[in-house]
């Protein structure tokens, strides 16, 4: 095969890779270069769950992935990976960004509970949203008391309680919250009778049961991964016993045109492969 039959087969394939990858711009809005690499989604992406994304750490996010790709090309002597370089660039910060995203969005929902039912038995001591709260935040821990914290602050300046409690909803951003916060809000009015209490119980314990959904299809998730990363592994063993059949002095994978192209195209088709079993993997508690 011709050596630049390579060449073209690997011009398509970055050329390809690059138009799938790169963000697409809003049109008629105007360039910039931190729309063209992708910055405002992946800032908005942060910014559910209160993240505030800097440029300069999307910047640092960008250079780490060149810089690791450039130690590969270092060490290996390929320069092909350069391209695959560049597109991590594109790819990797959302994706860390997403990992977050989802690991924060994680500790909230399996934090609120405990604070959700201490909350509940300071109702049954003082019969009174502010007095309740401003007792029970005392002793919540974790990542959802500053929200409560906050929630109790508003309340004692006198800020209506469907202000307070839309801001609570915006920040925790769980639907079963809104049944709870609804209930709340009818016992205010009708008083908190024991059976009033038993309906907040009733809520905290459905979000309860998702949790343990949530980690039995973790469990579950985990062990589809480990099937993924041995299968990727195994398909890793072709290339390496082949590397030892040398063309002359040569390393076929290492020295010649056509095994270092062969190899950072599988090295992309192998993170294309976990990246998307990691999508298909993950739950999207965004909608929990």
């Amino acid at each position: 095969m011709s050596v630049w039959v390579s060449y073209i087969y690997f011009f398509v394939l970055a050329v390809a890779t690059l138009i799938l990858t790169i963000p697409k711009a809003n049109s008629g809005s105007s360039f910039t270069l931190s729309k063209f690499l992708g910055y405002e989604k992946v800032k908005k992406e942060a910014e559910t769950v209160g993240w505030s994304l800097t440029f300069r750490e999307f910047i640092f996010l960008i250079l780490f992935s060149i810089g690791l790709i450039g130690v590969i090309a270092l060490f290996t002597g390929n320069y092909f990976f350069i391209a695959l370089g560049a597109v991590l660039s594109f790819t990797l910060p959302r994706t860390i960004v997403l990992k977050v995203k989802r690991k924060i969005r994680q500790n909230v929902l399996f934090d609120l509970p405990s604070n959700l039912r201490l909350f509940i038995s300071k109702l049954t001591d003082f019969p009174n949203i502010q007095k309740a709260l401003e007792n029970a935040v005392l002793d919540m821990d974790g990542v959802t008391k500053p929200v409560f914290e906050k929630a109790s602050k508003q309340l004692r300046v006198g800020l209506p309680i469907d202000r307070v409690f839309e801001e609570m909803l915006g920040e925790l951003k769980i639907r079963k919250m809104e049944d709870f916060l609804d209930k709340l809000r009818m016992a205010q009015m009708e008083g908190f009778h024991p059976e009033s209490l038993d309906s907040l119980k009733e809520t905290v314990d459905e979000i309860g049961e998702d949790i343990t959904q949530i980690q039995e299809l973790d469990i579950e998730a985990k062990s589809k991964r480990k099937q993924l990363f041995t299968v990727i592994g195994m398909a890793w063993m072709m290339p390496v016993m082949m590397s030892f059949m040398n063309n002359g002095n040569a390393n076929v994978f290492l020295n010649t045109v056509h095994g270092q192209i062969y190899i950072v195209s599988f090295a992309a088709a192998t993170l294309f492969s976990i990246g998307k079993g990691d999508d298909y993997l993950s739950l999207n508690l965004d909608k929990i």
